[in-house]
């Protein structure tokens, strides 16, 4: 009798590998920062200047919106700011890199729509590689642990999962 369980566990993290909604910036000037603090000081700031961490964005940015709930409490305040996107940029075609996040408020962005009027769902995420084990029994009913590479990446506009035996 074979155990693998490292095939189920291959299955179940590459189910887990997914992109999220395509949202676009509506106007000129939008502001991103790498936090919600940052965020909030650029945009209450009375003289325009931007923290290190921030950039304006162009109408029209396109990126994916991971967390459409996000919110910040001030130091100076009880309540919390609503209406934050948690974002990254979108994943291209043999993406190497890792991602970058950053926030946007909420009403400098809205989602991209398909011409049903779905939301539009990117096509690749960012690679991911980790390592599988796996428990094969042996002719001689002896369990040995195997290990394998995973490496799921995005191969013309999809999402490829790939497995490398270690040993």
């Amino acid at each position: 009798m074979k155990i693998q369980i490292g095939a189920l566990s291959v299955g179940l993290i590459a189910l887990c590998a997914h992109a999220e909604p395509v949202y676009q910036i509506k106007s000129e000037g939008a502001i991103a920062c790498e936090s919600a603090e940052a965020l909030h000081t650029a945009v209450t700031s009375p003289n325009g200047q931007l923290p290190k961490s921030c950039t304006r964005l162009e109408a029209g940015y396109a990126f994916e919106a991971i967390n459409r709930s996000d919110t910040y409490v001030p130091k100076s305040e009880a309540e919390p700011i609503l209406g934050l996107i948690y974002g990254r940029p979108i994943a291209t075609a043999n993406e190497r890199g890792s991602a970058s996040y950053f926030k946007v408020l909420r009403s400098a962005a809205e989602p991209v729509l398909d011409d049903k009027g779905q939301v539009v769902m990117a096509k690749c995420d960012y690679p991911q590689t980790f390592v599988t084990n796996s428990l094969r029994s042996g002719p001689d009913g002896k369990l040995y642990l195997k290990q394998g590479r995973v490496t799921i990446k995005c191969v013309n506009g999809e999402m490829r999962q790939i497995y490398q035996p270690l040993n």
